[in-house]
This record gives C-alpha cells, sequence and structure tokens, in this order.
C-alpha cells in the first residue's frame, strides 16, 4: 500500500504451525532472519525484510473459523485464523461485522491486531479477547487478559508489535449484527475555513456526547483552507427515501480505482471536488460493508492498473502509476495539544506551498484512551487525537524529497515542542534517531520481551532495523 517503498526477497509459506515453529528452528541454527510479510497491505516498512533477511507469508497456515457464542443484542463470538482476511470473514458470516478494523478488507486479521489498526472511533484489539500466538522459540501461548505471566504480558504488548514477537495462529473475536435495510449515514456537520477551529471544537463535543458513533472525522482542504466535520451513525431509512452514494463506498470497484488514480495523477483537483461534492448539511448514505472498508477499491488498484486491459492502458499513457504512490503519515496528538499542533503544521505547510498541490488528504479523528502499551497514543490521558496527511509524490523526483522534508521538520517540531509522536502504523519521515527517541518507551518494552520469546533476534523488518531491535 502507499507505493513509496518495495524490496526483493525469498518467500517462505508454511502450511502448519509444524512446518512454522521448523522454519523458526532452522532459523535459529542457521543464524539467518526472517520477516512476517502478512497480506503485504501495510503502508510502511513493517512487512519489508532487509537485505538479509527472507520473508514469511503465513497466508496458506491451515485453520478453520468456529462460532463460538451468540450475544442477546445478535452480535456473535467466533474464533477464526489469525491469516484469515477481512475479506473472507465476511462470507463465512455475511451478516455481521468486526468493530474497529481497519478500511481495508484484503489486510489479516492478525495483521490487524499486529498494528494495533483502529477505525474512526476505536481500536481492533479493543474486540479481540483472546488470540493464539507462536513465539520464535517454538512455544504457543494462549493469550488473554487474565493469563498468568508471559502469556498475558504478550496479550498486551503484541497488539502494535507489527510482527516481533510472533505469528498470531489463531483469534477470537466479536462481530457485530447488521441488521436488514440498515445503511450509514454520513452527514456534513461543518464546512467552513479553517481558521478559528470551530469545527475542531464541535468534533471535540460530538466525541463527549457520543453522538455519530459510526464515525466523525474533520477534513482540511489545502494550508489554510476550508475544513469539512463528517458525523456518521447507522440508520434504517424508509422505502421511499433517497440520499446520494459516498464515494468509494459503493461496489464500482473499478470505477473507484480509476477515480483514485485520477486523484492520484491530478491531486490539486481532490480539494475543490470534494468542496463541491460535501455540502453542508447535505447527507449520504453507504452499505455499511462499503463503509467499514471504503478503502478496499485502494487495496485491489494496483492489480487492475498494471493489468493488459485496454482503459488500464490508456490511464497508464496518460501518466497514472498504477502503484498510486504517496508520502502518508499519521501524528498522535494529545487532546489539549490539538490547536497548538495544528497551528504549528500549518505555519510549517507554509514554507512548502508547491506541495499544496501534491495534497490527497489531511484529516483528523478522535480516539479514546489506548490500552495497549506499544500504540502511540498510549499514555495520553483521555484519549488522542490522530491526524494524518496523505501526499501524491512519484518515487525519485524533487517533489518526492520536499514532502519527506515537510513531514521530517513537522515530526520534529512537534514532538519537542509539543510531545506529539509519529505513529509507526503508517510512513515515518523523520531521522531514525529522533523516531527511537520519539518512541523509547516502546522499543524498551518490546526488546525487553523480545530477549525473552526471540532471544536470537530471528524475526525483523526495516522499520525494526531501524528502531535497533
Amino acid at each position: 500500500m502507499g507505493g513509496l517503498y518495495e524490496a526483493t526477497a525469498s518467500v517462505r509459506e508454511p502450511t502448519t504451525p509444524e512446518e512454522l515453529a521448523a522454519l523458526f528452528q532452522d532459523a535459529v541454527a542457521q543464524r539467518r532472519r526472517l520477516t512476517l510479510i502478512g497480506a503485504r497491505r501495510s503502508f510502511g516498512e513493517h512487512f519489508l525484510p532487509p537485505g538479509d533477511a527472507e520473508g514469511v507469508s503465513t497466508a496458506r497456515l491451515s485453520g478453520t473459523t468456529r462460532l463460538l457464542s451468540t450475544e442477546a443484542d445478535g452480535g456473535i463470538w467466533v474464533r477464526a485464523p489469525g491469516s484469515l482476511t477481512f475479506e473472507a470473514l465476511h462470507r463465512e458470516y455475511p451478516h455481521h461485522l468486526p468493530h474497529h478494523p481497519p478500511t481495508g478488507d484484503r489486510i489479516s486479521l492478525a495483521g490487524a491486531l499486529a498494528a494495533c489498526a483502529h477505525n474512526a472511533v476505536g481500536f481492533f484489539a479493543e474486540e479481540v479477547r483472546a488470540f493464539r500466538l507462536m513465539t520464535p522459540d517454538g512455544a504457543v501461548h494462549e493469550c488473554h487478559a487474565a493469563a498468568p505471566g508471559l502469556a498475558g504480558e504478550l496479550f498486551r504488548l503484541v497488539p502494535g508489535s507489527f510482527g516481533a514477537l510472533g505469528v498470531i495462529l489463531e483469534l477470537e473475536l466479536r462481530l457485530f449484527r447488521v441488521r436488514e435495510r440498515q445503511r450509514a449515514e454520513i452527514t456534513v456537520l461543518e464546512h467552513g475555513p479553517t481558521q478559528g477551529y470551530a469545527a475542531l471544537e464541535r468534533l471535540e463535543t460530538l466525541y463527549r456526547s457520543g453522538d455519530y458513533p459510526l464515525g466523525r472525522g474533520l477534513f482540511f482542504f489545502g494550508r489554510r483552507g476550508k475544513s469539512v466535520l463528517l458525523g456518521d451513525r447507522i440508520v434504517v431509512p424508509e422505502p421511499h427515501h433517497k440520499a446520494a452514494p459516498l464515494p468509494l463506498t459503493d461496489d464500482a470497484t473499478r470505477r473507484n480505482i480509476v477515480a483514485q488514480g485520477l486523484a492520484n495523477r491530478v491531486p490539486g483537483l481532490v480539494s475543490p471536488l470534494q468542496g463541491l461534492v460535501l455540502r453542508q448539511g447535505r447527507r449520504f448514505h453507504a452499505g455499511l460493508y462499503g463503509f467499514t472498508f471504503f478503502q478496499r477499491s485502494y487495496d485491489r488498484a494496483y492489480d487492475y492498473l498494471a493489468s493488459p486491459e485496454v482503459l488500464p492502458r490508456v490511464l497508464r499513457a496518460l501518466g497514472i502509476d498504477p502503484r498510486l504512490t504517496v508520502c502518508h503519515q499519521t501524528f498522535a496528538v494529545p487532546v489539549e495539544r490539538r490547536q497548538s499542533f495544528l497551528d504549528m503544521y500549518f505555519d510549517v505547510f507554509d514554507a512548502y506551498p508547491e506541495l499544496e498541490a501534491r495534497l490527497e488528504q489531511q484529516d483528523l479523528i478522535r480516539l479514546p484512551e489506548c490500552a495497549w502499551p506499544l500504540h502511540a497514543a498510549h499514555g495520553m490521558p483521555g484519549g488522542a487525537y490522530l491526524f494524518s496527511v496523505s501526499m501524491s509524490v512519484r518515487r525519485g523526483q524533487s517533489h518526492e524529497a520536499r514532502a519527506r522534508t515537510f513531514l521530517g521538520e513537522v515530526s520534529r517540531r512537534a514532538f519537542e515542542e509539543q510531545g506529539v509522536k509519529v505513529m509507526l502504523l503508517k510512513q515515518a519521515h523523520c531521522e531514525p534517531a529522533l523516531l527511537r527517541r520519539m518512541h523509547a518507551p516502546f522499543i524498551e518494552a518490546l526488546s525487553a520481551l523480545k530477549q525473552r520469546v526471540d532471544p536470537h533476534r530471528v524475526l525483523t523488518s526495516r522499520m525494526l532495523d531501524a528502531l535497533g531491535l
């Protein structure tokens, strides 16, 4: 995802836990390093092997999904293989959806947990009550909140560990029931100038009141242009009620891929078009699956845009890069720093006016307090704001270097002046020394636990190498 990074490596594909354990054992004996590549849906370098490492794909690990219990509200608990994708899970339980998953449905359940993924209102790990983990020493741990000793520590520290501690073989998670005719309704609550941050304060009010429980997001256009506040909830519309479909949430996958390709090629068109579509008071409807996994067309874009079909060939001739390459970074912002961080961000952006035409996205969401020690927002009382910025770039061109420099400057000032951290979930465009200083508690906790379950440092990745792990 994001198209910015690549690596070439041999890849092993164990099909059983026994084969995986043997692979770990051989790696220790031969002093080889391995990288868990998952479903390869990360924006950063989490799944990329360093030059001396091999990749390990767990996609073929065997396993079945089992229904464990049904709750009074129709929700269910299931036990599923970690290698299962959200798309495959939905095929097995088409009338249920997971709580707080990432926005791409081809991400694996284990990958979402290991990355401590989130949506606009919460963390995926919140609804995972147990998982079974194989560590590189060959041991299998039954991890849950009440587990004693090492298994309990792993339950708390695997979310956000990015594959550094082992392979999640199975996990138990809760799904909620989707009722007939239920739809996601997205309302444009505010559409006004960024300056003054009235929409930002309304976002905080919505969070505290619990209104729009399906999602709340604030989008900023340009350097100091307009902002748009969206609120999302589940509704059961009357049969005669008509609402516009929300772009990217329907099943017209190829059309959405073409739209995203054009936006990546000419990102300067995105803000004015969004401004025309997202008018204050307007409401949109979407199916709950399409709303939940609204980036699924982005997830499939490369396969289509790189294909020999006629339209993709025309699009490539027009300069559309099938990789849809972006510089994409997210910051975890303490609640009390929300306005001062945005002021600093836009002040720095003013020194890079040429990058405004590269903007695809600037958005802000409000999450509750994070219980997972390895997440960048952990330790921020009352929760945090997550601010994401995405810029269309072409690898090796001057504007890519400028985008990286801009994000690096924001990263340095954000951390040194306000305690804002770059999230490891996305790309990290800052100096490795700053990243290590920023995430010192993460590195210390992960290193101590890794010494107990992976003393030979078998598991690695480019990201873990950059952090000295």
